[in-house]
């Protein structure tokens, strides 16, 4: 410090100007040694996982896709059979229109607005169930996904991982992309 004193000094500065010239050469060192210390930190680590991939590929999802398929054949035969007691009575309807009464006519058509109602009801119904069936299982599977992802993050050290979703990530590189990554270590889990 003496010899910038000293240096300023000799060239015929004022104190007051010194002392400016001193506090911007202490900021320019300072921001200087800032600007190395922020250029020494790593850059952010980031990989991308399609999640409905993996959740598609892990014992898990295979698992409610299989449950799920067979949920849906067996309401498909449920509403089937519905389906053909509404036929039938639709049919002794246009078979019977002029040699039934009409109270007759009334009545099966009566009934054949039920079994309507009836199949949209089961309808419904399957498909609320269907969809507690999807969610439940989904929620499993994403209770086995997350210490798995967590390790991955873990060993690959990195610090953000993204969901290779449709209209969020617009293009990914094949160098980030974890997804096969994280197949293969729940599947050997």
């Amino acid at each position: 410090m003496n010899s910038l004193s000293t240096s300023l000094r000799t060239t015929g500065v004022s104190r007051g100007r010194r002392v400016s010239q001193i506090c911007f050469l202490a900021l320019t060192v300072f921001a200087l040694g800032a600007n190395q210390a922020f250029a020494q930190t790593a850059p952010a680590v980031v990989a991308v996982i399609n999640l409905n991939q993996v959740a598609a590929n892990s014992p898990g999802g295979k698992a409610l896709s299989s449950r799920l398929e067979e949920f849906q054949q067996q309401a498909q035969r449920e509403l089937g059979v519905l389906a053909g007691k509404a036929q039938d009575v639709r049919k002794q309807v246009a078979e019977g229109a002029n040699t039934l009464t009409q109270e007759k006519v009334a009545e099966l058509q009566k009934d054949y607005e039920d079994q309507q109602i009836a199949i949209r009801r089961l309808q419904e119904s399957k498909q609320r169930e269907a969809q507690k069936l999807q969610n439940e299982g989904l929620a499993e599977i994403e209770k086995q996904l997350k210490p798995v992802i967590e390790a991955v993050r873990v060993e690959g050290g990195y610090d953000l991982i993204l969901n290779n979703a449709p209209g969020v990530i617009v293009l990914v590189g094949p160098r980030i992309d974890i997804t096969k990554t994280v197949i293969d270590k729940l599947n050997a889990g």
